[in-house]
């Protein structure tokens, strides 16, 4: 639904002409391209509410997301279209139950569509939660207690997999009528229907967001609910090949939106955890992933398809997802074949009638920044048990920032340091000094030079 919000169409290319891109040793967006994305992404701005320029207004979160990450290098505008977003956003949020409806209409944020989806829910969380650990307002904190809140109250099961959505009407009432009633009120009337199938996709996107809350925001209880979600869909819906079913119905994985929302989680739980069986899991998928969906031109196809398709069919957003999570993980598994997995995804997102195919693509700007660096590297060493070794994990798991890449290694004494850009900071050994050195990296430039080597 969100793709169908922002757009349907996506411009088919003709297969000679990706082949001509796919020639390029090293794929990259043309200055070209970056600058037309750029402006693209001005351009879209609801300068007086936020959001994108459009009679139904919800949250593109690829485009919140690049604005988080250009103020952090402290564009005061990006940092305003950011907050502008996020804080008329929470007009989407259920007061009463919590959750986020699924989008407004009539170009307002206050006349919402009242269904509550998985997708809604698991973007909000994880977008909420970057956004409160970079610029720590705590309205931003009660917008990811709420959606947790609601999930754990409404679409839990007992197995603890997560539902797939939550219907806004209910018989005999007007859905706004209903909404804007008390708990008690709404109660003696009924609950609107909660579809109750369990879905892989669906269950991906949320434990990631789950445990992305724990991460920023330390909740506890959204790490359990992550890993216990996680346990089950491991045990009944994973494949022996490393791929996912879709859900119960299905024979084999079929759909690569199934297998990248749980590698991507997978990821995301070995960094809320330092479990390596969760970094192992991600990386089988991915190489799951890239035997099966990989394109033979560029990209990667949404789904299994048969020799008479002519055009297998791609989608932009899960390109865009799949490519950011390849980079990532090649960081924290150290393997090539992640590396060349981005390359190929970018081959498609770079070509120019696919960039521009939308009214905007801030996801490709982020894969450009982050495939063109190395993430933020905390490299922490100590025994598990030590309270300082737990205190500098705390610390680099609050960092603001998504492309970043914390490794724990044994040692018998704790100690911690950070690498930006091939610049490697001096090892301390306090909590404190961990936590400065952090807040000077938006501010490399007024480093004091004794503590960083080249």
């Amino acid at each position: 639904m969100h793709a169908l919000l922002k757009s349907t169409c996506e411009i088919p290319v003709p297969k000679e002409r990706s082949l001509r891109l796919t020639e390029q040793v090293n794929p990259v967006l043309s200055n070209e391209v970056r600058r037309r994305l750029r402006y693209m992404h001005m351009q879209s701005f609801d300068q007086e509410q936020g959001g994108l320029l459009s009679p139904i207004k919800f949250i593109d979160r690829d485009s919140t997301e690049y604005s988080l990450v250009v103020a952090a290098d402290q564009d005061k505008n990006e940092e305003r279209m950011a907050r502008i977003t996020l804080d008329n956003a929470s007009a989407l949020l259920d007061p009463v139950w919590g959750g986020v409806y699924q989008y407004s209409t009539q170009g307002k944020w206050d006349v919402p569509h009242y269904r509550k989806t998985m997708a809604a829910q698991a973007g909000h969380l994880r977008l909420y939660a970057l956004a409160y650990a970079q610029m720590k307002f705590s309205r931003y904190q009660d917008v990811c207690d709420s959606i947790q809140t609601y999930i754990k109250n409404f679409m839990t099961s007992d197995s603890g997999a997560f539902y797939s959505g939550q219907s806004d009407c209910i018989a005999g009432i007007n859905p706004m009528l209903f909404f804007s009633l008390n708990n008690a009120s709404r109660k003696k009337i009924g609950i609107p229907e909660v579809d109750k199938r369990i879905h892989t996709r669906e269950n991906g996107w949320i434990i990631e967001a789950l445990a992305t809350h724990y991460e920023y925001c330390g909740n506890q209880s959204s790490l359990m609910m992550a890993i216990n979600a996680a346990n089950w869909i491991n045990q009944y819906y994973r494949h022996h090949n490393n791929g996912y079913l879709t859900n119960t119905m299905t024979q084999k994985p079929l759909h690569l939106s199934d297998t990248l929302s749980m590698a991507r989680a997978m990821l995301q739980l070995y960094r809320a955890t330092l479990d390596n069986q969760y970094l192992t899991l991600a990386c089988d998928s991915a190489r799951f992933i890239n035997r099966n969906f990989k394109n033979e031109i560029c990209g990667y196809n949404s789904k299994l398809h048969s020799k008479n398709e002519t055009v297998p069919p791609r989608q932009i957003d899960e390109n865009i997802s799949l490519t950011r999570f390849a980079n990532l993980l090649s960081y924290y598994s150290d393997e090539q074949e992640f590396t060349k997995m981005a390359k190929h995804g970018l081959r498609y997102l770079c070509i120019p009638e696919i960039a521009t195919a939308r009214m905007e693509e801030a996801g490709i700007l982020l894969i450009d920044r982050e495939m063109s660096s190395t993430p933020l590297t905390i490299t922490i060493h100590g025994r598990g048990y030590d309270p300082v070794l737990k205190e500098f994990v705390k610390i680099a798991q609050r960092n603001p920032a998504w492309y970043k890449l914390i490794n724990v290694n044994s040692a018998a004494s704790a100690s911690a340091s950070i690498e930006i850009d091939g610049i490697k900071s001096k090892a301390v050994t306090s909590p404190k000094k961990l936590q400065q050195l952090l807040q000077n990296t938006n501010h490399f430039d007024s480093k004091p030079l004794d503590s960083f080597t080249k």
